[in-house]
């Protein structure tokens, strides 16, 4: 990346995997960084992660250009080659492979914990300046600077402030950024699964009427990442069953794509809303990533979202910002996530009924965008996040 010569010092706040990639990101241009997070280092254990992102290309590339990517363990990576979805009890499927396009995979699975180590050892080595186990108390931001203050009594001072805190960003909610959302009432369940066939590389969803159900592919050929979204009153009995009747019910989703199913871990449910900031800029506050947007689950592009954001910030402070280019950076990544949002929401009402006249209209439009060559070609790059 290319060192800035006019070097700024940027707050931000949130040291997750979107926070921590555009903290990397400026540090490696040049500007002085300090990091803001409530928690300590990342750390993983043996035991497979269950928060996953599948990630684009455009994702990996930017992990891949801050030298992060290169440095994550292959076992606790899952590259994957193809996508299978089909809709429950119907006709309707569709199925391609990064061959298609003429790539070497689709994407790849990573534990989200593995990743944030990774990034967050890479920015403390670059020099960033970790504030961890700390949560900010104040700021105050004006058109010339950004001022913090941190739970220590610690004050710090920059050029931009940067919140990547999350969906329920204490920073965006100090700033009375107004936001945009609606409850999917439905809860998103994970766990790892053992199967008893190999999942040969291949992402899996299935459309139920009470909710999406996809298996994602980990380094292990025997062992997927479940993410079951499902109406919340179902989710909570799914929860609450023992997990020999948890697996019954989730045997009978899966048409039986994978053999027969174990439970490898234990099940975490956590609530799905979408949510959308009015406002991504106020003076020198900027705020990314899940504290600007939040999807539904279904398509795996929140992190792809997030890490759009970074890669368009990026561009930006390789020069010197200004009001008006990050305006435009404003608008270009808004525009970004509004259409996932709708393409969401489109997927989620157009699947979420067991109708038989659209359950009908769902397969023919499988078998057609199957059969059809040019559709194909534009789902497997929309895939791709291209």
């Amino acid at each position: 990346m290319t060192t800035q010569t006019n070097a700024l010092t940027v707050i931000i706040v949130g040291g997750g995997m979107i926070g921590l990639s555009a903290a990397l990101g400026l540090r490696q241009q040049g500007h002085r960084v300090h990091m803001v997070e409530r928690s300590g280092r990342p750390t993983y254990s043996e035991q497979t992660e269950l928060r996953v992102s599948a990630l684009a290309h455009h994702s990996r590339a930017l992990l891949q250009n801050l030298g992060v990517w290169q440095k994550l363990p292959s076992e606790r990576l899952g590259p994957y080659t193809g996508m299978q979805v089909w809709d429950h009890d119907s006709f309707g499927e569709i199925s391609f492979a990064a061959a298609e396009v003429d790539a070497d995979d689709l994407g790849a699975i990573v534990e989200n914990r593995v990743l944030e180590q990774a990034l967050w050892d890479a920015a403390e080595a670059s020099g960033v300046v970790m504030h961890a186990e700390e949560e900010v108390t104040a700021h105050q931001v004006d058109a010339e600077h950004a001022h913090v203050t941190l739970s220590s009594g610690q004050q710090l001072h920059g050029d931009y402030l940067i919140a990547a805190d999350g969906a329920r960003s204490a920073i965006r909610e100090r700033a009375k950024l107004p936001i945009s959302f609606w409850d999917y009432e439905q809860t998103g369940i994970v766990a790892v699964i053992e199967t008893e066939q190999p999942h040969q590389g291949v992402a899996r969803q299935v459309f139920l009427p009470t909710g999406p159900v996809a298996w994602l592919p980990l380094h292990d050929p025997h062992h997927v990442s479940l993410v079951w979204s499902a109406d919340s009153d179902y989710a909570q009995q799914l929860l609450a069953d023992d997990d020999k009747t948890f697996i019954h019910q989730l045997q009978a989703a899966s048409d039986q794509c994978l053999g027969t199913l174990q439970l490898a871990s234990q099940r975490v449910g956590f609530p799905l809303r979408m949510q959308y900031a009015q406002r991504w800029l106020q003076d020198r506050l900027l705020i990314i990533g899940d504290a600007a947007h939040s999807i539904h689950p279904l398509a795996g592009q929140g992190a792809n979202l997030g890490f759009g954001d970074v890669i368009d910030l990026l561009a930006v402070f390789e020069q010197s910002p200004s009001q008006r280019s990050l305006r435009g950076w404003e608008r270009k990544r808004k525009a970004a996530a509004l259409t996932m949002i709708t393409a969401m929401e489109a997927f989620k009402r157009g699947f979420g009924s067991a109708n038989p006249l659209l359950k009908l209209v769902r397969g023919v439009g499988f078998k057609v965008a199957n059969s059809t060559a040019p559709i194909k070609r534009m789902l497997v790059k929309a895939a791709l996040g291209e």
